[in-house]
C-alpha cells in the first residue's frame, strides 16, 4: 500500500514516490506528475545537472600531465 501525499500545487492526493521536489515560485514544494507536466513556467529543479560538466575536474585531466 503507498503511502499518499497531497500535491503541494493543486492538492491532489498522489504516492509520496511519485511527488517531485522542485521550486516552485521560489520556494521547495512537492509536485504531482500532471503539475510537474504542466507548471514547467514556474518550475526551477534545484538540482539540475550543471552544463559544463562539473564533476570532471581540470586538475586530473588527462591533457595536463
Amino acid at each position: 500500500m503507498a503511502v499518499l501525499e497531497p500535491c503541494d500545487n493543486c492538492g491532489r492526493q498522489t504516492a509520496i514516490y511519485r511527488l517531485a521536489a522542485v521550486i516552485l515560485d521560489g520556494g521547495m514544494a512537492r509536485v504531482c506528475p500532471l503539475c510537474a507536466s504542466s507548471e514547467k513556467g514556474r518550475i526551477e529543479v534545484p538540482f539540475a545537472p550543471r552544463s559544463d560538466q562539473g564533476a570532471i575536474q581540470p586538475s586530473t585531466s588527462r591533457d595536463v600531465w
